[in-house]
């Protein structure tokens, strides 16, 4: 590593960022040839560099934004377009998928019509407050066991409690668009995607008999990237993905993802510099 960089070192010095613009177009598209029915959402905040967001962009991908400075980024690239061409763009190109939003961010981005996650009735709440015009993806808490970071204790509905947060949502004048999970980030206990696409198709298939019409699922991200060779294959992964998704939903669902750590880490690189080094009691 330090006769690749050593020119760019000599040039810049340190600390340096340096992006392979190449390996992250090819992550992308080892993550859409693994997964085609998947619509890939990058999540802005694994590196929310503006050189990744555009390089993506231009790959055709979506993205998963977390605050109003990184819906505003992504948003930048289609401000352009007519406004019924935007419209549909906002939805097939930004999810926000922060389950707990301040009210100043939800009123600035009412006028954008955004989908949203949610997986409380005080988040629901607050969205028909501030941003009725929202679109609602009910966010389930999911099995993470083994993944580098767990999230279900922070994030995401009981699946017994789900039924009444889309009634709720139903009751106040929302309208609950789809379902959504995490498997915790890093995840290379596959079991955990098979729980949660089988906990997530049970929940559809009620909301469907009972009259409300969701048409998304979102698989999260906490695909693996390949630190070593103890990290299980990606393309195993898809391909159970997929023998899932085309057993438990029918072709009417629309499937989406936000991988972010799998885009993005293999293709960034930080050097920096010892500069001193002790030894203290011992």
């Amino acid at each position: 590593m330090k006769n690749k960089f050593a020119p760019l070192i000599k040039q810049h010095g340190t600390p340096l960022f340096i992006l392979d613009h190449n390996k992250l177009r090819r992550n992308y598209r080892t993550f859409r040839k693994n997964l085609p029915r998947v619509q890939c959402y990058y999540a802005v905040k694994a590196n929310t560099h503006p050189e990744i967001i555009k390089t993506l962009f231009l790959e055709g991908s979506s993205f998963d934004v977390a605050s109003y400075n990184e819906f505003m980024q992504v948003h930048k690239y289609i401000d352009h377009y007519e406004e019924k061409d935007k419209d549909f763009f906002i939805w097939d190109k930004i999810i926000f998928s922060n389950t707990i939003k301040d009210r100043h961010t939800l009123a600035k981005i009412k006028k954008y019509k955004p989908l949203v996650t949610y997986d409380n009735y005080d988040e629901l709440k607050k969205i028909k407050a501030h941003c009725a015009t929202a679109g609602l993806i009910l966010r389930l808490k999911v099995p993470d066991t083994g993944s580098q970071v767990e999230m279900s204790s922070k994030f995401g509905a009981e699946p017994g409690d789900a039924a009444e947060l889309i009634r709720q949502a139903h009751n106040v004048g929302l309208t609950v668009e789809g379902l959504s999970f995490h498997v915790g980030s890093q995840c290379t206990n596959f079991d955990n995607y098979t729980s949660a696409l089988a906990i997530t198709s049970e929940i559809l298939n009620d909301a469907r008999d009972k009259g409300y019409n969701l048409k998304i699922i979102d698989i999260g991200g906490g695909f693996p990237v390949p630190y070593d060779s103890q990290v299980p294959e990606f393309e195993k992964l898809g391909r159970l993905i997929n023998s899932e998704c085309q057993r438990l939903f029918p072709p009417d669902v629309e499937l989406i993802a936000e991988p972010g750590r799998f885009i993005v880490a293999t293709a960034a690189t930080l050097i920096t510099e010892i500069i001193g080094k002790s030894r203290r009691e011992g």
